[in-house]
C-alpha cells in the first residue's frame, strides 16, 4: 500500500514508529503503518521491551518488600 503526497507527488515514507501525519490521514494512513510495523518486527520488539520492564518492576517490588520486612524485623529486635 502506498501513500502519495498530493502536494509533491512523492511517496510518503512510513516508519514503524508512526507519525502524526499518518494519524491525521485516518484509516488511509493507519492501515499501511500497521503493515509496516508488523513487517519490521517493531511490534514484537516493543512487546519484548514491555515484558522486560514488567519483570524489572516485579523484581524492584520484591526487593522493596524484602527491605521493608527487614526493617520491620530490625525494629522489633531493637524494641
Amino acid at each position: 500500500m502506498k501513500i502519495i503526497d498530493r502536494a509533491t507527488g512523492n511517496e510518503l515514507e512510513i516508519n514503524p514508529e508512526g507519525s502524526l501525519g499518518l494519524l491525521a490521514l485516518g484509516d488511509v494512513g493507519l492501515k499501511p503503518w500497521r503493515e509496516v510495523r508488523i513487517k519490521s518486527g517493531y511490534e514484537k520488539e516493543l512487546l519484548e521491551r514491555v515484558q522486560k520492564m514488567k519483570e524489572e518492576m516485579e523484581k524492584k517490588k520484591e526487593e522493596r518488600k524484602r527491605k521493608q520486612e527487614e526493617k520491620k524485623n530490625n525494629e522489633q529486635k531493637n524494641s
